[in-house]
């Protein structure tokens, strides 16, 4: 791959305004292909101007200013995306639902079949579909036939396992489909400041948050 571009290594001034940003934009767009010597490489020249120049360093602040608006119009663009989906999907069924009831509307022809509605590029006709489900009475269906999507604390799941047996652990865990489990910093974090340890956890300290002003 072609090496990463870096600032030049300047005595104060050097590379102009500009410069500093675009290593930025193709550190960010390249990430996952820099290499660790690349990477260190960058960091000596990024803090050697951010040291050195103000302007470097207003030129930072806009592009991080830049990202959080990127992020922000991103999320925006995500749940518009889907809810234009979904529009668009009912909308999709209830067109569909109107050409099927107009040509079913039509009648058959002598052979039984429905007819067909063509147009100069597009033709309709109907195709039968294999039985399906129609629930009529949620409540009324028996559990069997059910299944429950649940969303709960890790330790309330290992519980409720701990209190099966053996064979019915094994056929929980059977049907169980990709349990999804994270881990909550939160109670962890407040587990530590009252004073309990959490095996495989630990408070990190020294570390800063970036704030602008």
């Amino acid at each position: 791959m072609a090496a990463l571009a870096v600032v030049p290594s300047p005595a104060v001034t050097a590379a102009p305004l500009y410069a500093i940003e675009d290593t930025l934009a193709a550190l960010i767009e390249t990430a996952e292909l820099v290499s660790p010597e690349q990477e260190r490489e960058f960091r000596t020249e990024f803090q050697t101007a951010l040291a050195a120049a103000v302007d470097k360093r207003d030129k930072v602040g806009q592009f991080l200013a830049h990202l959080e608006r990127q992020i922000d119009f991103a999320r925006f663009e995500i749940d518009r995306l889907r809810q234009r989906k979904a529009a668009s999907e009912r909308a999709l069924a209830r067109l569909e639902e109107y050409v099927i009831e107009t040509i079913e509307n039509l009648g058959t022809d002598g052979k039984g079949r429905y007819r067909t509605l063509e147009g100069k590029t597009t033709t309709f006709s109907l195709r039968g579909c294999p039985p399906s489900v129609e629930v009529a009475d949620e409540s009324a269906i028996p559990a069997e036939y059910k299944t429950l999507t649940l969303k709960l604390p890790a330790v309330t799941w290992e519980q409720l396992l701990d209190g099966l047996d053996i064979e019915q652990r094994a056929a929980v865990l059977a049907q169980v489909k990709s349990p999804e489990i994270g881990v909550d910093k939160r109670s962890i974090k407040a587990a530590f400041d009252g004073g309990t340890d959490v095996p495989g956890a630990g408070l990190v300290s020294g570390r800063h948050a970036l704030r602008r002003s």
